[in-house]
């Protein structure tokens, strides 16, 4: 396929040309799937998100203005279609809200990791081992940057408890970098 624009790969899809159609999909499942990989818990689950999100993407391509707003309305719909997933198989359990938290609890953000001490590639993996409830928002609120309030809508749980569950998931992260890669520099 010739060099298209986005807005014209955009309408090509839209009119249900295969050829645009795959070529949306080569430029940006890799993106997609980074997505659904930090989602779910395994690559088959991922890969069935990919597939679904991009039946959703191709079907509701009549709601993206322009070119420049595809990446990000592409991520939205990608990272509503591992919520439904995750929600359809009953994995996403939440903590109960702890009503006395710890106030001088210390957060992963508060230091700075050197990189010989952790990569990104050890952080991801880590990150995969907390728990469904706690991996979700930790994802929603750093790594997507959503409001406890956007968390709380998407997930169908209180302010409160979307809170809780990112105190618990950097306490529990800060535990296991702690665990696999000894004490944190202060």
């Amino acid at each position: 396929m010739q060099q298209l624009t986005g807005n014209e790969l955009i309408k090509l899809c839209r009119s249900k040309d295969k050829v645009a159609q795959k070529t949306l999909y080569d430029k940006y499942s890799p993106m997609a799937y980074g997505i659904c990989m930090r989602y779910v818990s395994n690559q088959f689950d991922a890969a069935d998100c990919l597939q679904k999100s991009f039946l959703k993407i191709y079907s509701h391509l009549d709601q993206v203005k322009s070119e420049e707003s595809l990446p990000g309305w592409i991520k939205t719909l990608t990272i509503r279609t591992c919520l439904d997933h995750i929600k359809s198989t009953r994995q996403l359990k939440f903590d109960p809200i702890e009503h006395q938290q710890d106030q001088q609890a210390v957060y992963i953000e508060d230091y700075e990791l050197k990189d010989s001490q952790v990569g990104y590639a050890d952080l991801v993996k880590l990150v995969d081992m907390l728990p469904e409830g706690y991996r979700t928002v930790f994802n929603l609120a750093i790594l997507d940057e959503m409001s406890h309030e956007e968390i709380a809508i998407e997930c169908g749980i209180s302010v409160g408890t979307s809170r809780s569950q990112l105190h618990k998931a950097r306490r529990r992260l800060q535990s296991l970098i702690t665990i696999h890669y000894g004490k944190l520099p202060i």
